[in-house]
């Protein structure tokens, strides 16, 4: 990051519209808040992502599984030895019981709308595979599979899609800390709406002129931590991170 310009930041006389930037404009950190900010979503995106896409590989091999029971499985009746609630989400696992020969036990997770007609003793229909009847499923749960794989598919495209773009933001945010320069500039006027600030500030550029923008934030996130009815006049010195004429922004 460049050397600061003229005249030198002193951060109780410089207003900062987020307070977490205080350690930016004393170099004591090397990102700004909407730095960290936009890393902490890509986090979030990544963590996203790897649930969608480990819900979806469970959707599609439980969908490839029973696709081929209902393809080459045959069916037979077995009854329902044990069942697991789970309140939170209002499905359930049961545990059932059939004969291929020999006696199989196995395990099913339904979706809500099927708990509720699942009860221990109840005679349900079974698909399974004549050659390996492990494989096997209750004839409803493949009718009403809990893990539908096009939710998850949708989900899952749309989350990466989004991808690009934030790792696009984290790479622009960190080439404005690099390569910016922080500037100190003035705070011409500022409207405040109950949280919401709108700070409209000017600063010299590093080409002579003068530039004008305005910026929207938090009251309770600035450094002004008393009360915010009685925001003050001062401090009326800003500080702005600036690369070009097109990027910057308000610290």
């Amino acid at each position: 990051m460049a050397e600061v310009t003229e005249p030198i930041l002193d951060i109780d006389k410089v207003f900062l519209l987020d307070r977490r930037n205080q350690k930016f404009v004393e170099k004591t950190s090397p990102i700004s808040a909407r730095a960290q900010d936009a890393r902490d979503s890509l986090s979030g995106i990544v963590v996203i992502l790897t649930f969608f896409g480990a819900a979806l590989f469970l959707a599609v091999s439980t969908y490839v599984t029973d696709s081929g029971l209902t393809k080459n499985g045959r069916v037979t009746t077995g009854v329902i030895i044990g069942k697991l609630d789970y309140h939170k989400s209002g499905a359930c696992q049961v545990t059932y019981q059939f004969t291929a020969p020999p006696t199989y036990e196995r395990k099913a997770d339904l979706p809500y709308q099927m708990c509720t007609a699942m009860s221990v003793g109840q005679a349900v229909d079974v698909v399974y595979d004549p050659q390996q009847p492990l494989y096997s499923n209750l004839k409803g749960a493949i009718e009403n599979p809990r893990y539908p794989v096009w939710p998850f598919a949708v989900a899952f495209l749309g989350v990466v899609v989004s991808l690009p773009w934030q790792i696009s933001k984290v790479r622009r945010e960190r080439r404005l800390c690099a390569e910016g320069q922080i500037i100190c500039g003035s705070l011409v006027s500022k409207e405040i709406d109950l949280d919401h600030l709108t700070m409209h500030y000017r600063f010299p550029a590093p080409s002579g002129f003068t530039i004008e923008s305005a910026a929207d934030g938090s009251v309770k996130r600035s450094n002004w931590s008393n009360d915010w009815q009685f925001f003050p006049d001062k401090p009326n010195l800003v500080a702005v991170l600036f690369l070009n004429e097109t990027e910057f922004y308000l610290l």
